[in-house]
């Protein structure tokens, strides 16, 4: 790498990369160290150029693992940072891998957009699809690392847990052997003459537990890798809803216990992209979440179909924190967010909007400060 560092100091390579007339970064491929910046990044990020400080913490993760993964692959996407006075904003990104005598190196060029998102009071359609799209695909290149894994592990609990079921059936009768000879006695803690009804019930749940974990994750797979090239086709609303329930049910779980769905039977079905109406109602669902200040507040989920005006009605309704009258005005703002320090993008209701504007809908939302938040989305069939 030395070999590498010392190029740079000399001919026309750094005359290249010193005047180059955007941001660009030079990193080592392996340890991610930075190896070289020009000036416009120095004027763009700070001078102490420290990455981890400029981007939120999982965005900078996600960082990282692209240029990690990106092996000579180039990559475009949108990454959400913070400048030297504190302002917050977008910068588009491309990755490209280079391999320089015997190193491997990763030139990465940024470029501000928060002004071309920001300068007109309506931003439109293509401006909001272009950071939609752009996160789909960094979703898409993250799980489409680690599929191959869950479906490995999966596969072999599954079939481990078929062979200790075989070797359970077994040692069944030698367990009821030794017991009319010697008596009741423990296995693991477990009486031996409950342990012939508790052990089939915890290989069933392992097993149950392993399945729902393949399943959960096939079907946040199809959420986000379907997601770019998917068209508009006929759309169940109920069964948008219900596929994102199970891709957040664990974190459902973890805000509140008290969740309900309400879903009218036989609804008409719409003409849509059904990502990104999912997109929507995760969006949705999680500002629901994220409100309530314990478990025991409650968050319901709502569909119907207003015949009269031949529309779908959805509500997500939740006994949150309510948002402030002051807070109300920005709220579909780009880049709003009262959430910035654990990780808020100020996006999520901008594209919700974005989207359901696209399928000629409408969105409203009422909300009062401590008082909790209903969001009314209303989608012609």
């Amino acid at each position: 790498m030395k070999i590498f560092q010392k190029s740079l100091s000399t001919g026309i390579f750094l005359k290249f990369v010193e005047h180059f007339l955007e941001p660009l970064v030079i990193f080592e491929s392996e340890t991610f160290d930075i190896l070289y910046a020009n000036q416009n990044a120095y004027n763009l990020f700070g001078e102490q150029l420290d990455l981890s400080r400029v981007f939120e913490k999982n965005e900078y993760m996600n960082f990282i693992n692209l240029i990690k993964d990106c092996q000579g692959l180039e990559y475009s996407g949108t990454i959400n940072f913070i400048k030297p006075d504190g302002a917050r904003g977008l910068l588009f990104f491309d990755i490209f891998p280079i391999l320089y005598e015997d190193y491997r190196v990763t030139f990465c060029r940024f470029r501000d957009i928060t002004e071309e998102l920001t300068k007109k009071g309506d931003i439109k359609e293509n401006k909001a699809q272009l950071i939609f799209k752009n996160k789909v695909r960094a979703f898409n290149l993250i799980t489409s690392s680690v599929a191959h894994e869950i479906n490995n592990i999966c596969n072999v609990m599954l079939n481990n847990l078929q062979l200790t079921y075989n070797a359970w059936q077994d040692i069944f009768s030698i367990i009821k052997e030794y017991e009319e000879e010697y008596g009741e006695f423990m296995i693991g803690g477990i009486s031996s003459q409950e342990f012939d009804k508790i052990m089939p019930r915890l290989i069933l749940a392992v097993s149950d537990g392993a399945n729902r974990i393949r399943e959960t994750f096939e079907e946040f797979k199809k959420h986000v890798q379907n997601g770019v090239t998917s068209e508009n086709t006929m759309v169940d609303i109920n069964e948008v809803v219900r596929r994102v329930v199970l891709i957040l049910s664990h974190t459902i779980f973890l805000h509140t216990e008290n969740f309900s769905m309400q879903l009218q039977d036989n609804l008409p079905k719409i003409n849509g992209n059904v990502q990104k109406l999912e997109q929507v109602v995760i969006n949705l669902l999680m500002n629901a979440l994220q409100s309530l200040p314990d478990r025991k507040k409650a968050v319901s989920i709502l569909t119907s179909f207003q015949s009269d005006k031949k529309r779908i009605y959805l509500e997500i309704k939740d006994e949150g924190r309510g948002i402030s009258e002051e807070d109300m005005q920005h709220i579909y703002k780009p880049f709003f967010s009262t959430k910035h320090a654990s990780g808020g993008t100020g996006l999520g209701l901008y594209l919700s909007r974005a989207i359901v504007e696209e399928h000629n809908g409408d969105i409203i939302i009422e909300s009062e400060k401590a008082a909790g938040t209903q969001v009314k989305v209303y989608l012609p069939v």
